[in-house]
């Protein structure tokens, strides 16, 4: 599955830089993403449909639905504050990247409008890499730390792009978990960005 995304990727790069890509595909990207992500998530929504205990996984997680994005959240902060210490970025924009979770169309036009374009460019380039990385590093996130843990690396993106990863690698069980950390993170993003940056 790794290689075949790679493969993927090279091939869109190479089709797009070639200029053979039709004119209106890259006027309408946007359409096209969103429309093969609900396509995804719709088969996800099917998947889940058949498990008959999403219910009772709901209520066997209890408070770990809740605990997992918060210590999420906190690791993601914490992690890219200590890096901007090594890479001489302010600690406050450094925590305030971090804490885009992923959501990079969001913070990082949070992060431009609040401090200047390089910090917002930042962003995006960290938030992008958080994506990609998150996706290839699934199966051995999996295979060393656990189910559970592959709900962290996407951050806010489990509840839709990385989402079909998180059930391809941890198994349908834990697309309940992968979804409301998603959403708690994607709203905490809102507020975060702008206090941390805002300090």
């Amino acid at each position: 599955m790794i290689w075949q995304i790679l493969v993927a990727l090279v091939i869109g790069v190479l089709v797009g830089v070639s200029g053979l890509a039709p004119d209106a595909l890259p006027a309408n990207l946007d359409t096209l993403l969103t429309a093969v992500l609900c396509l995804l998530l719709f088969v996800i929504g099917i998947d889940l449909s058949q498990n008959s205990n999403v219910v009772a996984d709901i209520r066997r997680m209890g408070a770990r639905l809740l605990l997992v994005p918060l210590l999420i959240a906190a690791g993601s902060i914490a992690g890219a504050g200590a890096v901007s210490l090594l890479i001489g970025l302010t600690p406050q924009y450094g925590m305030a990247i971090g804490a885009g979770f992923g959501w990079y169309s969001l913070s990082s036009v949070l992060l431009a409008g609040i401090s200047f374009g390089e910090i917002g460019i930042m962003a995006l380039l960290a938030n992008v890499l958080r994506e990609m990385l998150s996706i290839v590093m699934l199966p051995f996130v999996v295979k060393y730390l656990g189910k559970t843990a592959a709900v962290a690396p996407g951050g806010a993106t489990t509840m839709d792009t990385t989402l079909p990863f998180v059930v391809k690698y941890a198994g349908s069980e834990m697309s309940i978990l992968s979804l409301v950390s998603g959403v708690i993170l994607s709203l905490l993003v809102v507020f975060l960005v702008p206090l941390i940056a805002g300090l």
